[in-house]
């Protein structure tokens, strides 16, 4: 019996040993996978538990104006943070911060319960606040520094620097477009910590020092700037409008030195504004130009030989365009005008004769040159293009463009072009960041002017400056002249479609006008005044803030203040050059200080303006037609013969190509086709 329970008690201990041999073996087995095998993966593990990877935020660089004043700078802002694994009580924790900070306590909780190493709670609270979370001396509750971006200025240029937001990422502006330049690269540091968040001295570190974004340096100057805004406030305050927009350019390389508008906002407290007031509008929103766009369409009719100084136009005070009357501002229109005249009195049947002699290629290729329906380039966020050919494309859609109306474009558009025509004639891109400043390397990049085309010769550049000077020398912004300068301006004056007692009044200045050094344009938008002529408002506006630029900017006074505007007479006889050489009639009229224009291609002159026996001035324009598809179906305004004697309306008929028919003395009393209507050229007019 007892050798029987002795051997049972051996197998028992037998299978013990088994059981614990094989145990010893997992066991084994478990520690060679964990510790050899699996060695790399819980190690990291391991290490992940101790060590802490942290970002280091980069300063993010500053904005300056031209000369170094403060636009945009970073101040530091603490930020409330917690560690989760250092509160016993999240619910009373988060009770306790709710009643300081801005965040409602359920989030407060649901971040202090995450299972993180720290978390945020409040981002860049105000000083105050810290103050009353610093009293509260919860554990587990502590701050960092965070860089928070201050706009030193306040309103001043808010829409050109625009703003950043709570993350230091640009939202709008120069912040904006420029993000990537002063953001700079974030840092990172590597530390061993114990189970409740302490450093391990001699404990594991990495440290990579951030990198600080770039300095931007603008070629806004702050007191240009300020100018600027000032006007367009103050003229808020005269005239019933919804705002406006200054653009102040160096003309000769595209320079931006003022970049108004009105509304605008704080980019301090850019959350308190509506999207509206952020809106830079000068670069961002585009309207009808009016008037001022007549600029181009002379440049162009000058560059492509349609036109001359010394030639006529008739202005009855309305010219027919299909089944559309065009009309004049002046009541009964402005009579005979030479191209000075219509340009200074801005007479918009002038106008329409002039931009529907323009082959339609050649005037919308003209137009394109001059970066119309395209944008400018500017290195700004939103920028719009504008339309210059909305959709069909007929008579009508040019006429009503010759004088700036049909199509839109932005106020940063219009001003680069028109400081094309102020320098001699090459389109820059608009400038708006003079140069880079890179700290870290310590080199500082110049942004070059960047010219894009030549878009008119200087010939013709000259020219046009001319006739904005005696613009403003006798014409539509004679109230824009300032003591001891020649200034050269362009009004314009558009009306708001539907809407007869609103609209955009414009007004464009050269200073001085016989060597621009500062171009000045300017815009009110939706003004409801009774006076809605931009002589009476917009002008105005300029004088004043021109008065203040030139003083600050220390612009050269004219070398001549009282110009010469008056028109040489050399009277010219033109012959019959029908079926004569194209070539040698053309150097013989350009001898005789004439302008000519060819008109399709052949070898032979089969008609020609004006007719035989003409008498012009010098700098008139002849047109000599070689095809006669160029002239069969051409439609010609009708001049307005009345009150002229039956010689004197004979020779101005023929200026334009047509014949006359009636009486050979005396003065005309009647006329059929009525002055304004428009007709085969070469047809015949019929005076009593």
């Amino acid at each position: 019996m007892a050798d029987k329970y002795h051997v049972i008690i051996k197998e028992r201990i037998k299978l013990f040993f088994i059981f614990l041999l094989v145990l010893l073996m997992i066991l084994i087995g478990r520690l060679v996978w964990i510790q050899v095998l699996q060695n790399d993966y819980y190690g990291s593990m391991a290490l992940n538990q101790r060590v802490r990877d942290l970002s280091l935020e980069t300063n993010r660089g500053n904005i300056y104006d031209l000369n170094g004043k403060e636009l945009a700078v970073n101040k530091k802002s603490k930020t409330v943070i917690a560690f989760p694994e250092q509160i016993n009580d999240p619910a009373n924790v988060a009770s306790l911060l709710a009643g300081v900070l801005s965040i409602d306590e359920v989030n407060i909780r649901r971040r202090l319960k995450r299972d993180s190493f720290l978390v945020y709670i409040e981002r860049k609270v105000t000083e105050e606040q810290y103050r009353e979370v610093e009293e509260l001396n919860l554990p587990g509750i502590s701050y960092i520094y965070e860089d928070e971006r201050l706009y030193p200025q306040d309103n001043l240029a808010g829409q050109v620097v625009g703003f950043a937001g709570i993350d230091n990422y640009g939202l709008e502006g120069i912040e904006l477009s420029y993000n990537n330049e002063l953001t700079g690269v974030p840092g990172r540091t590597l530390q061993e910590q114990d189970a409740v968040g302490r450093s391990i001295p001699d404990g594991i570190m990495d440290y990579i020092p951030p990198q600080e974004g770039n300095d931007i340096f603008l070629t806004i100057d702050e007191v240009t700037q300020y100018y600027a805004e000032r006007e367009l406030e103050r003229a808020k305050e005269r005239h019933d409008i919804s705002g406006g927009s200054i653009v102040v350019m160096r003309p000769e390389d595209g320079s931006i030195l003022a970049l108004a508008n009105k509304p605008d906002f704080n980019p301090n407290y850019f959350s308190e504004y509506t999207q509206n007031n952020w809106r830079n509008k000068a670069v961002q929103d585009s309207f009808e130009p009016g008037s001022i766009f007549k600029i181009f369409t002379a440049a162009l009719a000058l560059e492509n030989g349609y036109y001359d100084m010394n030639d006529y136009f008739s202005d009855p005070g309305h010219v027919n365009v299909g089944r559309e009357r065009i009309h004049s501002w002046r009541r009964g229109g402005h009579g005979w005008q030479s191209f000075r005249d219509i340009f200074a009195n801005s007479s918009n049947p002038g106008f329409v004769k002039m931009g529907l002699s323009i082959d339609s290629d050649e005037y919308l290729d003209g137009l394109r040159s001059f970066n119309f329906g395209n944008k400018t380039g500017v290195q700004f966020p939103g920028e719009a293009s504008g339309i210059l050919v909305p959709g069909q494309y007929t008579d009508i859609e040019q006429a009503t463009m010759s004088f700036g109306h049909g199509l839109t474009t932005t106020p940063i558009q219009l001003a680069t072009a028109v400081a094309a025509v102020a320098n001699g004639g090459y389109l820059y891109e608009p400038r708006l960041i003079d140069r880079i400043y890179n700290k870290e390397e310590a080199e500082e990049e110049i942004i070059e002017p960047k010219k894009i085309r030549q878009v008119i010769s200087e010939d013709t550049a000259n020219k046009v400056i001319d006739l904005m000077i005696n613009a403003v020398a006798t014409g539509t912004g004679s109230s824009a002249g300032i003591d001891g300068y020649l200034v050269g301006g362009k009004t314009g004056t558009s009306r708001h479609y539907g809407e007869e007692d609103r609209y955009d009044t414009s007004f464009v200045g050269l200073i001085p006008g016989d060597n621009p050094e500062l171009l000045i344009y300017i815009v009110l938008y939706d003004l409801e005044d009774e006076n809605y002529y931009a002589s009476e408002n917009v002008v105005p506006v300029f004088n004043s803030l021109a008065e203040n630029l030139v003083r600050h900017l220390d612009i050269s006074t004219a070398n001549q203040p009282f110009p010469d505007i008056n028109i040489p007479e050399k009277n010219i006889t033109i012959e019959n050059y029908k079926d004569r050489d194209p070539k040698h009639i053309e150097e013989a009229l350009r001898n005789r200080d004439l302008n000519v224009k060819l008109i399709g291609e052949g070898e032979k002159i089969l008609a020609q303006t004006p007719l035989p026996g003409t008498i012009i001035n010098e700098e008139s324009t002849v047109r000599l037609y070689l095809d006669n598809e160029y002239y069969e179906s051409k439609k010609v305004v009708v001049p307005d013969l009345r009150g002229l004697s039956a010689h004197k309306a004979e020779q101005r008929a023929w200026r334009f190509g047509f014949k006359t028919n009636g009486i050979i003395s005396g003065s005309v009393q009647s006329q059929n086709p009525s002055p304004g209507e428009r007709i085969d050229i070469f047809s015949s007019i019929n005076i009593k």
